[in-house]
């Protein structure tokens, strides 16, 4: 969990517990992108580095869709990313629409799920 769940501000690393030695450690520790990942999405940043970012790689390997790849990178990149920089930019979805990737109506499903985030 990176944010609270009452404010949705982001939650600070405050201690480290040993559950096998039971020794903690307080301070003030700074948290990592893979930290904001979910073990599903840390397995999907795996496979895509060991495919080199080939995304027809990554439906082979995963057994899932091209546009369901782009989804659930659009996802990780939100995660880890500044969100305000991506609104309004859908020029990776202009682009996969050009080359045939995706359809005119898979196009519109994802600019329309950008806009709802």
């Amino acid at each position: 969990m990176n944010n609270c769940p009452i404010c949705k501000s982001q939650l600070q690393v405050l201690e480290y517990h040993c559950s096998q030695c039971k020794i903690s450690f307080k301070g003030n520790f700074e948290s990592t992108w893979p930290a904001a990942l979910s073990e599903e999405q840390l397995e999907f940043v795996r496979t895509f580095i060991i495919v080199q970012g080939n995304i027809r790689e990554m439906e082979k390997a995963l057994g899932i869709s091209y546009p369901t790849v782009k989804n659930r990178l659009a996802e990780i990149i939100g995660k880890i990313a500044d969100r305000t920089a991506m609104l309004g930019d859908y020029t990776d979805v202009m682009h996969d629409l050009e080359q045939g990737f995706i359809s005119v109506e898979e196009a519109i499903a994802e600019i329309k799920h950008r806009r709802n985030k």
